[in-house]
């Protein structure tokens, strides 16, 4: 009739996107984790467990960043705060916090790593049983239930935390109080 409208086709995906999912890392290498045992081999080559959910993905580092708790800082510093409760569970930028106040860490992380934000904290709480199970497959340190840093700032001398065991959050002085740490970076098959 002329006045037909086509109809609408599948989008297209790239074929370095990867199914939502638990992943085991190696380098560059995302292999899907679905309950299986690991072998001592793929225990030994693994270097961190990558989670992708909903647009949204980071790879965990296979231990905390100390056997104790640490301060966040050496120092006050930082100018990329956050002091609404419901922006701050939202920032999903780690990487871009962790660099306000990389020169102050209390701790050593490596260029590619950075310190999750309080919405990436949420992220790993929404899958901590499917992340531990990976972790305890590799032979990591599953993440505890216990209170963890993230890089989200609320003020110069304040950084926002999240218990993992209840999914509470608050903030406290970052060169005083003291919290556990896990690192991440980025899911490198979904970011090349």
């Amino acid at each position: 009739t002329g006045n037909e409208q086509p109809e609408p086709q599948p989008e297209s995906k790239p074929a370095t996107e990867l199914a939502d999912g638990i992943y085991l890392m190696y380098g560059k290498t995302a292999v899907p984790y679905t309950g299986y045992e690991v072998s001592k081999d793929g225990k030994e080559g693994c270097t961190g467990i990558g989670i992708k959910f909903g647009g949204k993905s980071l790879v965990l580092a296979l231990t905390d960043i100390s056997d104790d708790d640490v301060e966040l800082t050496t120092q006050q510093g930082g100018t990329r705060f956050i002091t609404d409760y419901h922006r701050a569970a939202e920032d999903m930028d780690g990487k871009t916090a962790t660099d306000d106040i990389r020169d102050i860490l209390n701790m050593g992380i490596s260029d590619d790593e950075y310190i999750p934000s309080l919405g990436e904290l949420y992220f790993m709480l929404a899958h901590f049983t499917q992340i531990n199970a990976a972790l305890e497959a590799v032979g990591g340190e599953p993440l505890r239930n216990d209170w963890y840093w993230s890089s989200t700032q609320y003020s110069a001398t304040h950084a926002w935390y999240l218990t993992l065991s209840y999914g509470i959050a608050n903030y406290r002085t970052k060169a005083t109080y003291q919290r556990r740490v896990r690192p991440v970076s980025a899911f490198l098959p979904l970011n090349s």
